[in-house]
């Protein structure tokens, strides 16, 4: 009988811890919600250690494109449809760099991402944006920013001469 009291402890200490937490949190912001068309789209990303320990990794970034290669953008047009990426011209001849970094346990890491880089958001209209982290035991998601992209002609300071 002990036995099986053993046993439904064990069980139930199992249950008790709950499912795993991903080690990382991550939030967007922009400080610009509204942008002409042309202009560079860029979201802040705050990437949180939620662990206890100290977290290294390797980071690549491609020449004129500053993305961090460890996040995953989702864009979305006003209709829900995915934007597609821009192309240029012999991409895989882009060079780069990798940089080693350590986000410390508790810490929280905050870079511009430069989103319309990568992604063709210069027709006017909204478009939503989202990051993600790939992560085979995870689905590390961030919250949804939407940025309104204006055209040219359209921009106040422009009409009133104010942007010259």
């Amino acid at each position: 009988m002990a036995a099986f009291y053993c046993f439904v402890l064990f069980i139930s200490l199992g249950f008790w811890q709950g499912p795993n937490t991903a080690p990382f949190k991550i939030a967007i912001s922009t400080d610009k919600t509204t942008v002409v068309s042309g202009e560079d789209v860029v979201v802040d990303v705050s990437l949180t250690n939620t662990t206890n320990k100290d977290v290294e990794e390797g980071v690549m970034y491609k020449q004129g494109i500053s993305l961090d290669s460890t996040f995953r953008f989702e864009v979305r047009d006003d209709r829900g449809k995915l934007v597609p990426k821009r192309t240029y011209p012999h991409e895989e001849l882009r060079p780069g760099n990798i940089n080693f970094r350590t986000i410390g346990a508790g810490q929280t890491l905050t870079q511009p991402q430069p989103v319309s880089v990568l992604y063709d958001m210069r027709k006017p209209g909204k478009y939503t944006i989202q990051v993600w982290r790939r992560n085979p035991e995870y689905e590390i998601k961030s919250n949804i920013v939407t940025v309104t992209v204006t055209a040219k002609d359209k921009d106040p300071a422009r009409k009133s001469g104010k942007g010259h």
